[in-house]
């Protein structure tokens, strides 16, 4: 018995398969002319195609439609891929172009952050990735002979030269035991949750360079700001009603609960700012505060020296990049955390119509 039994071949004719039931011959088969393979029903010849004339008639009318485009993968399949592969079982900057953790690992210890992610749109990070170009080929065009040259790394694109997302920090690096990582995501979604906070929409403002001691680098960062109609207006307390000069009053909310819940568990504050000798809100602090949201788009070893200001301020204050970077807008619908390589979306609520007022202190946790 045959390894596969087809039923049907068994009711093939002679016709079906010419000289099927002849003895073999040694006279090889004589070849078939070539004929062009048969088209789809409805499909056009290169000659249609082009727009000419077959031999058979005129040029049909109809054009074949374009394949219907890929659904979008949803944003939970950018949490599965968030890491990248661990090469080594120790710190080892030389693999990761001479970075230097600020929370040195421990074993046991699970790295973790609390942030906001953006993933720009592909108009935006083409445009982001061209100033970055731009500072960079400036710093080489301006720098005295003999200097040192100003290596700019950018954070747009990875390794393998695809988009990468960005961020708004939350937090600041995180180092939690295994004891106490399940109890900070839940403590962080519950308080989340619990604010009351809106989906809402930053837009960038500048850009500047921030330097960071602990980690010996300095960043390219946009300054962001709140585009919701409570932002750098009043607020409500058990005084009275105040004047607050903050731009970013939901990223500042999100802030304090972050926050509190990491000091709760023993961790470092990201942007802590001061009170007075009663415990209330320092209002210059505030403000303060509210102006250090950013996003990262590069960062450098290099100290950031009036050269690299200027050569910056030539790049990104220009008229029409000014105007380009101020349309960028960044809409916010929950807060990522990130423990070891695992992410977890803390959504915020879908924007409904506000009661009449203005964005009350409870709201925000303030």
């Amino acid at each position: 018995m045959p390894l596969v039994d087809y039923a049907s071949d068994s009711d093939a004719s002679s016709a079906s398969f010419p000289g099927a039931d002849q003895p073999p011959s040694d006279t090889p088969p004589r070849k078939k002319p070539r004929t062009a393979s048969p088209r789809p029903a409805g499909s056009q010849s290169p000659t249609q195609a082009a727009g000419g004339r077959s031999g058979s008639g005129p040029v049909s009318a109809a054009v074949a439609s374009s394949p219907a485009a890929l659904p979008p993968l949803p944003p939970s399949f950018h949490d599965l891929y968030a890491s990248t592969v661990r090469t080594a079982t120790r710190d080892d900057p030389a693999l990761h172009q001479g970075r230097v953790r600020q929370n040195p690992h421990v074993p046991g210890n699970w790295p973790s952050h609390v942030y906001i992610e953006w993933h720009p749109p592909s108009d935006v990070h083409a445009l982001l990735t061209e100033l970055v170009s731009s500072l960079q080929e400036q710093l080489v065009t301006t720098a005295p002979a003999g200097s040192e040259r100003v290596e700019i790394t950018s954070f747009l694109t990875s390794d393998l030269a695809t988009p990468q997302p960005l961020h708004i920090s939350l937090s600041r690096p995180l180092a939690l035991s295994s004891e106490q990582k399940d109890e900070f995501l839940c403590d962080v979604e519950a308080a989340i949750k619990a604010s009351g906070i809106p989906r809402f929409t930053v837009a960038c403002s500048k850009a500047e360079w921030h330097r960071t001691p602990e980690s010996g680098r300095s960043f390219l960062v946009l300054r962001v700001e709140s585009r919701s109609s409570d932002s750098g207006e009043t607020t409500s307390t058990s005084a009275g009603t105040t004047a607050i000069n903050n731009s970013n009053l939901e990223l500042t909310g999100l802030l304090r609960l972050c926050n509190a819940t990491a000091e709760r568990h023993g961790q470092p504050g990201l942007y802590l700012w001061a009170t007075d000798n009663g415990g209330d809100r320092d209002d210059d602090g505030e403000e303060r505060v509210g102006r250090a949201f950013h996003v990262s788009i590069a960062w450098s070893f290099a100290e950031p020296t009036k050269e690299l200001r200027n050569a910056t301020e030539w790049v990104f204050c220009s008229q029409e990049a000014t105007r380009k970077i101020q349309e960028v807008q960044i809409p916010i619908d929950g807060v990522k955390v990130k423990i070891g390589n695992i992410v977890t979306h803390a959504g915020l609520r879908d924007s409904e119509t506000r009661a009449r007022g203005r964005v009350t202190g409870s709201l925000l946790g303030l």
